[in-house]
């Protein structure tokens, strides 16, 4: 297997439960690929300081992660059109990642899915409980909301990677890279 080389262009989709360690798994990624990280939170956080756009975009769920999934997909088409590789930050749907899928494409740039999970209920309440994000606009998040999450979460169809946050970040990092590093372009 070739080592993996920033120099290769990528279109790397973070996703998975809430909680679950996406974001940090996300900049970890991003800083051994070189690349941009695009976060779903961060930008709809941004919708938000505009109360009458936000009034148009919070409601249905569906009408926000599709606006939300846009606004990820033309980040990442700006990056790969600049030869840069970017690195999405969300909870997924198979509706968006197809999409993607074909963007990476479209710029011969490697894809590949990371599911990020954690298996242990009381380790995952400890982490949503123990933590504070900080984006500007955006809400913390509480473990009721989290558990309806897991409860909803739709896992995407292969190919990806399974990490889970009960193992140690260097592993679970490890882990992904030896996955990217097999579906290298």
């Amino acid at each position: 297997m070739a080592p993996l080389t920033k120099l290769a262009q990528w279109l790397i989709v973070v996703t998975g439960w809430t909680g679950a360690g996406k974001s940090t798994m996300a900049e970890l990624v991003a800083a051994e690929v070189g690349a941009t990280v695009a976060s779903f939170d961060w930008l709809m956080s941004a919708l938000r300081d505009h109360e009458d756009v936000w009034e148009l975009v919070e409601n249905p769920v569906e009408r926000q992660r599709r606006v939300g999934w846009s606004l990820l997909g033309r980040v990442a088409e700006q990056q790969l059109r600049g030869g840069r590789s970017c690195v999405v930050d969300l909870v997924a749907r198979e509706e968006p990642v197809g999409e993607w899928q074909q963007l990476a494409d479209r710029y011969g740039a490697s894809f590949a899915v990371v599911e990020c999970i954690c298996s242990d209920i009381e380790v995952h309440r400890t982490r949503v409980e123990g933590r504070s994000r900080m984006i500007p606009g955006w809400y913390e998040l509480d473990w009721e909301g989290v558990v309806r999450g897991r409860q909803l979460y739709k896992q995407l169809s292969e190919p990806k990677v399974v990490i889970d946050a009960v193992q140690p970040v260097a592993e679970n990092l490890h882990i992904v890279m030896h996955h990217l590093a097999a579906v290298q372009r």
